[in-house]
C-alpha cells in the first residue's frame, strides 16, 4: 500500500482494519492477540502519504489511537503507534492538511505527555537508579530498541512522538506547555519527598519540545535558568544531572543564535568551566559535547573566550584516558574544535606540550595522545604543525625511558604517526634517537613489539638497512637480519614468477598464503613433506582401502628415489609407453591409461619392470598386483558379495581371497547369522565397552548396578513387548509370561 499511486482512505483502516481487530481481540487468545498487534501495524502504511479523507477521519481516529496506547494488555501497541504518528507529522509538514492536524495536536499532545507520566510512574525503571544510561533519548530522538527494558523503548518512543507533532502544532501551544513542565519541575524540587524520577520525566518532556524548534528565545531562556542549578550542584542522583546535561545540549544544538549571544554564551561558559568539580560520571560526555558546542561559537579575537582555552585543556586531557568511550570520543572532538578556532597552532600543542611535565603518568600519556591526533589530522594540511614535527618528536623521544606501560604505548604511538606524516630530510637527523629508543625492549615495550617493527619496517622501506644497522643495538641486529632475509626471499619469488609468467598473480598469492609473522612465509607446517604425503599419511593410520596403500607405497618409493639418486634425469617418474609405429597417441582414449608407467627401480631404464607399472582396467580403476596385498602387515579389507556380484556384472575378474581371509568371512557370517536368529540379550549389552571390565559389582550381587535403556517405541509394540521384558532380567525380577 505504501508504494502505491493512489494515497489510502483511512476510513477503510477506521471500519474494515479495526473491525477486524475488535473481532481478534474478543477471542481472548494469544494468537488473536497478535493478530491485533499485526493489523494495528498497519497503520503506518496509511501514514507514509497524506490520505485523501484525512480532515473528515483522523480526529475521530485520533482519540482512538490514545485509548489504544493506554491499554494495558497491549503495552507493545505504544511503540507501533508511536511512530505512525511520527511518519504522519513528517507527512503533513507544508501540506494543505497541516492546520487540521495542527488543531488535533491541541488534544493530542496532553494525551502523550500524561502517558509518559503514567508509564514512568508505573515502571519498574524507578528503583533502578544505577542504570544511568536505561532513560536516556538518544541525541537524534530516535527509539532505542532495549529488550530487557521493554518500559523505556515505549517512553522513548512517546517522547520522539511527541518532538514530531510538536513541529507541527500551534508555536503558543507549545510554549504553554513548556512553561507548565517548568512549573511543575520547580515544585519538584522543592518537595520534601524524593522527586527525582518526576524530574526526570519532566525534563525529558522539555527536551523533546526543545528538539522541535518551534519555541521562542523566552521559552528557552526559561528552560535555561531551570536547568541551571541540576548542572551546578550534585546534590540531586546522577539521573537527574545527566537529563539536565541533555536538555542544556539540546539547547545548544538546537538554538544557537540563543547560545552564541556575547552575554549568554559567557554566562554558559562560566557555567560549565565552575561546574567542573560537581559533575557527575555519567554526565562527564555529555558535559563534554555542551562544551564542544560553546567552544564553536568562540572567536579568535575575544581574549576572555581564549582565555578560557587553557582552563579546560587539563580536563579534556584528562578524559582523553577516560574509560567511557562516549567520554572519549567527545573529548577529541572537543579537542579539534579548540584546535580550529586558534590562530596559531605552536601556541596551541606549546599548552599541550605543558603537560608532558606533568607529575603522573597518566596525564603525561594524555598529552602524547593529544599531540599524536593533532599531528594525524593538521600535519598535512597545516605548514605550521608540519614545522613544529621534528621539535616535538625530540620532545617526545625523551619519554621512551619511562617504565609506565601507558606511556610507553602512546609515545610509541606518536612515533608511528610523526614516522608518516614527517619528510625523510626531516626524520634522518633524529634516527638514532628513534630507533634507540624504539628498540630499548624491556617489559614495557615488549607488549608492542608488532606496532614497533612496523615502524622499524616504515623506516627500513625509507632509508634503507644500510642505514638503519649501524643504528640498532647489537642484541637487536638479528631482528633486521631476519627482515632482510624475508625481504631477499620474497623478491626471488618474484623474479621467480616473473620469468614462469605468473606475475600477475604474485600480489594475490601474497595475500592469501604469506603471513607477516611466520619467518618463512607460511610454509613452516609444510617443510619436508608434500600435501599429499601428510594426507597419505594421516589415512595410514586408519582404515584404509588397498588402493590407498597402493598409492602410499608408490609415492614413497618416488620420494626415496628423488631423495637418493639426485643425479638422475628428470625422465624419471610417470611417462608415456612410446608407440613404435610412430602413430599419434589419442589421450582421450580410456585405454591410453595403460600406457602410463612409473621408473622406480634403479635397473629399470625403459620403466618396464613389473614392480613400477601401474595398471588400470577398462574403467579406469587402479589395478594393485597380489604383491603389495601379500606384502602387507595388516589384513586388507575383504570386497563383499554386493561387491563380487557387481565386479562380475562389469566383466571384472574376482581375486582370489586366501585361507586367513576367508576364516575371516566365515566367522562374521556367523555372528551375523546367530544376530539373526534372536536370543534374550541383556539390557544394554550393545552399549558394553568389549575392553573395559564393566561396573563394580559385590560379591553375590544378582542384577547389574546399572544399564542402559534405549527410548525405542519398536521395542514396546504389542509384537516386540515379550522380548522387550525378557532382556530386563537381568536388572529386575522377572514375573510370570504375560499372554499376548
Amino acid at each position: 500500500m505504501a508504494a502505491s499511486t493512489t494515497p489510502p482512505h483511512l476510513e477503510f483502516f477506521q471500519t474494515t482494519i479495526l473491525g477486524l481487530a475488535r473481532q481478534c481481540d474478543a477471542q481472548q487468545t494469544n494468537y488473536g492477540k497478535a493478530r491485533v498487534l499485526d493489523l494495528w501495524s498497519l497503520l503506518s502504511c496509511f501514514c507514509v502519504q497524506a490520505p485523501p479523507d484525512f480532515e473528515e477521519v483522523f480526529p475521530n481516529l485520533a482519540q482512538t489511537l490514545v485509548k489504544a496506547m493506554g491499554d494495558g494488555r497491549y503495552p507493545q501497541l505504544v511503540p507501533i503507534l508511536c511512530g505512525a504518528l511520527k511518519t504522519l507529522a513528517q507527512t503533513m509538514q507544508g501540506s494543505s492538511d497541516e492546520e487540521v492536524l495542527s488543531k488535533v495536536c491541541i488534544k493530542l499532545l496532553p494525551a502523550l505527555f500524561k502517558l509518559v507520566e503514567t508509564m514512568q510512574g508505573t515502571s519498574t525503571l524507578s528503583k533502578q537508579k544505577k542504570d544511568d544510561e536505561a532513560m536516556d533519548v538518544e541525541d537524534d530522538a530516535k527509539p532505542v530498541v532495549d529488550d530487557k527494558n521493554p518500559e523505556v523503548q515505549r517512553v522513548q518512543s512517546v517522547t520522539a512522538a511527541i518532538a514530531e507533532l510538536a513541529k507541527v502544532a500551534p508555536p503558543p501551544y507549545v510554549q504553554s506547555l513548556l512553561k507548565k513542565v517548568i512549573q511543575r519541575v520547580l515544585t519538584a524540587t522543592q518537595s520534601d519527598e524524593d522527586e527525582s524520577e518526576k524530574i526526570v520525566t519532566l525534563l525529558g518532556l522539555s527536551q523533546s519540545l526543545v528538539s522541535s524548534e518551534a519555541l521562542d528565545d523566552e521559552s528557552i531562556g526559561l528552560l535555561y535558568r531551570a536547568v541551571k542549578p541540576f548542572v551546578r550542584s550534585d546534590e540531586h542522583p546522577p539521573r537527574v544531572q545527566k537529563r539536565a546535561y541533555k536538555a542544556l545540549l539540546e539547547i545548544c544544538q538546537k538554538h544557537g543564535k540563543f547560545v552564541t549571544e556575547p552575554e549568554r554564551l559567557t554566562e554558559l561558559t562560566d557555567l560549565l568551566v565552575g561546574s567542573l568539580m560537581t559533575c557527575q560520571v555519567s554526565a562527564r560526555h555529555l558535559r563534554l559535547k555542551c562544551m564542544t558546542m560553546v567552544v564553536k561559537g568562540f572567536k579568535s579575537n575575544n581574549k576572555e573566550q581564549m582565555a578560557i582555552i587553557p582552563k579546560a585543556v587539563g580536563e579534556v586531557l584528562l578524559c582523553l584516558k577516560d574509560s567511557n568511550g562516549k567520554a572519549r570520543e567527545a573529548a577529541y572532538q572537543l579537542l579539534l574544535a579548540m584546535a580550529n578556532i586558534m590562530d596559531d597552532m605552536t601556541t596551541y600543542f606549546k599548552i599541550i606540550a605543558g603537560a608532558l611535565g606533568a607529575q603522573t603518568p597518566h596525564m603525561r600519556s594524555a598529552a602524547v595522545m593529544a599531540m599524536s591526533r593533532l599531528v594525524f589530522e593538521y600535519a598535512r594540511t597545516d605548514n605550521t604543525v608540519h614545522a613544529l614535527l621534528p621539535m616535538m618528536l625530540q620532545t617526545v623521544v625523551v619519554l621512551f625511558d619511562e617504565n609506565s606501560r601507558e606511556v610507553i604505548k602512546s609515545v610509541v604511538g606518536f612515533v608511528r604517526v610523526s614516522v608518516a606524516a614527517m619528510s625523510p630530510e626531516q626524520l634522518e637527523p633524529l634516527l638514532p634517537d628513534v630507533v634507540g629508543g624504539l628498540l630499548k625492549y624491556h617489559k614495557g615495550k615488549d607488549r608492542f613489539r608488532d606496532k614497533i617493527k612496523i615502524i622499524v619496517k616504515k623506516l627500513v622501506r625509507v632509508y634503507g638497512y644500510d642505514k638503519l644497522v649501524p643504528l640498532v643495538p647489537e642484541s637487536d641486529t638479528r631482528l633486521l637480519t631476519h627482515m632482510r632475509k624475508l625481504d631477499e626471499r620474497a623478491k626471488r619469488r618474484k623474479a621467480a614468477q616473473r620469468a614462469d609468467g605468473n606475475a600477475d598473480n604474485d600480489d594475490f598469492d601474497d595475500m592469501m598464503d604469506s603471513d607477516e609473522e611466520d619467518s618463512d612465509d607460511g610454509k613452516t607446517l609444510m617443510t619436508g613433506a608434500t600435501g599429499l604425503t601428510k594426507f597419505t599419511e594421516m589415512t595410514g593410520r586408519t582404515g584404509k582401502s588397498k588402493h590407498t596403500i597402493a598409492l602410499e607405497r608408490i609415492e614413497k618409493s618416488v620420494r626415496s628415489r628423488g631423495s637418493v639418486a639426485t643425479g638422475r634425469s628428470k625422465a624419471d617418474g610417470p611417462r608415456l609407453k612410446v608407440d613404435k609405429d610412430g602413430e599419434v597417441l589419442d589421450m582421450l582414449d580410456p585405454s591410453m591409461s595403460r600406457s602410463v608407467r612409473f621408473a622406480i627401480d634403479e635397473g629399470d631404464e625403459d620403466g618396464d619392470s613389473d614392480g613400477g607399472m601401474m595398471e588400470f582396467d577398462e574403467l579406469g580403476r587402479l589395478v594393485v598386483p597380489d604383491d603389495f596385498e601379500e606384502s602387507s602387515t595388516k589384513p586388507q579389507a575383504v570386497v563383499d558379495e554386493d561387491e563380487h556380484e557387481n565386479l562380475e556384472i562389469r566383466g571384472i575378474k574376482k581375486r582370489k581371497l586366501s585361507k586367513f581371509e576367508e576364516a575371516k568371512v566365515q566367522r562374521d557370517e556367523a555372528k551375523k547369522r546367530k544376530a539373526k536368529k534372536g536370543g534374550v540379550k541383556g539390557l544394554g549389552d550393545a552399549y558394553k565397552s568389549k575392553k573395559a571390565g564393566g561396573d563394580v559389582q559385590k560379591k553375590g550381587q544378582k542384577f547389574e548396578p546399572y544399564a542402559f535403556v534405549p527410548l525405542d517405541g519398536k521395542s514396546y509394540t504389542k509384537k516386540n513387548r515379550r522380548q522387550a521384558v525378557e532382556s530386563m532380567t537381568t536388572v529386575v525380577r522377572g514375573g510370570a509370561k504375560r499372554k499376548r
